[in-house]
C-alpha cells in the first residue's frame, strides 16, 4: 500500500488553503509550510512558490491589513477564527475581496482557508444600487402621481363648476340635444375625477404603511356590515372559513378582501343571488392561500391578465360601474406582501380569485 499523501489531498480539495508555523510569536512571524493548487484560482496566485519563505516577505500586503494578528490568536488561543472579509490585491493581481477563516492545527502551525467572493460582492452591490434606484423611481412616480393628479384636479373642478352654474342657471333655456350635452359634460367629470383619485390612491398603496396584528374575520365582518345595504337589496349571502390573524397592513388587507367580494357581487346576471365564499388554507411555504368565489358572469380566458391591469375593463360604465382600478390594488397590494394573485373562471358560472399571503406581510 503506498503511503498516504497529505500534500496530495490538499491538492485535490476546492477550496483555497495554506498552511502556515508560527515562527516568532512577539513579531508574528510565520513560515509558509504548504499550499493547494486552489490558491490559483482563488486569488491568482501561485502559493506554492512561496512555500519554505517568510509570510512576511512573501506577503507584506497581509500585514498591511493587519491579517497576522488573527492567525496569532488563533495559534495561540487554539480556537478557530472566522476573520471575515478582507479586501486585498498583491503580486500584479488587483484588489478583490475574500472571506478568511484560519484553523489551528497544533501548538505553532495553523491552516488558514478562503474563498474569493469578489463577485458575489459585485452582485450584492449591483442588487443594491437597484434596489435605490427602484425606492427612488417609486417615491418619483408618485410625487409625480399626486402632482398630475393635482394639477388636473383644478382645471377639472372648473369644468364641473361652471357645468352646475350652467344647469342651475340656463337649464330650461337649452333644448334636449344641449341638455343631453350637458349630462354627459357632468357625467365625464365625475368620471375623470374619480379615475384621477384613482390614481393617485394606487400610487400610495402600501406607503407607510403601519405593520399589525390583523384578524382576517373582523376584517370581513367589518365588509360585511359595510355592504349591508347591497347585501339586502341583491338577495346575496357571503360565507366565510375561520380566517387566520396575520402581522400586515390593515388598510391594504381591507381594500384587497372588499375590492374582490364587491366584484363578486357586481359582476352578475340581472336577477340572480349573488353567492360569495372566502376559504383558506394553509400553503406549503407556510403562509396561506385564499379563495374568494363567486357564482357570477365569469371571465373569458383572454382577458385573465388584462383585468389586472390600471383602468382595464371590460364592460361599459353604464352596465358596471367602476374605475377599472379595483384588481389592479388588489394586485399591487398582494405583491407588495411577497404573494400571488390569479384569478380561475367559467364563463356564465362564476369566478374564483386565489391569492398567497405570507404569516409576516411586508
Amino acid at each position: 500500500m503506498e503511503p498516504f499523501d497529505i500534500y496530495h489531498l490538499f491538492d485535490k480539495l476546492s477550496i483555497a488553503i495554506f498552511v502556515l508555523r508560527l515562527t516568532n510569536a512577539e513579531k508574528r512571524e510565520f513560515l509558509i509550510e504548504m499550499a493547494n493548487e486552489e490558491n490559483k484560482k482563488a486569488c491568482g496566485v501561485d502559493v506554492k512558490q512561496f512555500v519554505g519563505m517568510s509570510l512576511r516577505e512573501s506577503f507584506p500586503g497581509i500585514y498591511d491589513i493587519g491579517l497576522p494578528e488573527g492567525y496569532y490568536k488563533c495559534v495561540s488561543e487554539q480556537i478557530v477564527i472566522d476573520l471575515g472579509e478582507f479586501d486585498y490585491g498583491e503580486h500584479g493581481v488587483p484588489v478583490q475581496t475574500y472571506v478568511i477563516k484560519a484553523t489551528p492545527l497544533s501548538s505553532d502551525q495553523l491552516m488558514i482557508s478562503y474563498e474569493n467572493v469578489s463577485q458575489l460582492k459585485r452582485i450584492e452591490r449591483e442588487l443594491l444600487q437597484k434596489n435605490q434606484d427602484l425606492i427612488e423611481t417609486n417615491k418619483s412616480l408618485e410625487e409625480f402621481a399626486y402632482i398630475t393628479s393635482h394639477d388636473l384636479q383644478e382645471p377639472l373642478n372648473t369644468i364641473s363648476s361652471f357645468v352646475n352654474i350652467l344647469k342651475s342657471r340656463y337649464f330650461e333655456k337649452f333644448d334636449n340635444t344641449g341638455r343631453r350635452c350637458l349630462d354627459y359634460i357632468e357625467k365625464s367629470s365625475i368620471r375623470l375625477s374619480n379615475m384621477i383619485q384613482g390614481i393617485l390612491s394606487h400610487s400610495r398603496l402600501g406607503s407607510n404603511a403601519t405593520i399589525t396584528d390583523i384578524d382576517l374575520n373582523i376584517i370581513v365582518a367589518d365588509i360585511k356590515e359595510d355592504l349591508m345595504k347591497a347585501l339586502h337589496e341583491k338577495c346575496a349571502t357571503i360565507n366565510s372559513d375561520n380566517l387566520p390573524t396575520l402581522k400586515g397592513d390593515a388598510i391594504g388587507l381591507r381594500v384587497l378582501f372588499q375590492n374582490l367580494i364587491e366584484n363578486g357581487l357586481k359582476y352578475q346576471k340581472e336577477g340572480n343571488d349573488p353567492e360569495i365564499k372566502i376559504q383558506v388554507e394553509e400553503s406549503e411555504n407556510g403562509g396561506y392561500l385564499f379563495s374568494i368565489s363567486d357564482n357570477g358572469i365569469g371571465i373569458e380566458e383572454k382577458y385573465k391578465k388584462k383585468i389586472f391591469q390600471v383602468f382595464q375593463r371590460l364592460h361599459d360604465d353604464t352596465t358596471y360601474k367602476g374605475s377599472g382600478l379595483g384588481l389592479a390594488n388588489c394586485q399591487k397590494i398582494v405583491n407588495k406582501s411577497g404573494g400571488k394573485l390569479w384569478v380561475e373562471s367559467i364563463v356564465g358560472q362564476g369566478s374564483t380569485f386565489y391569492f398567497t399571503l405570507p404569516n409576516n406581510l411586508k
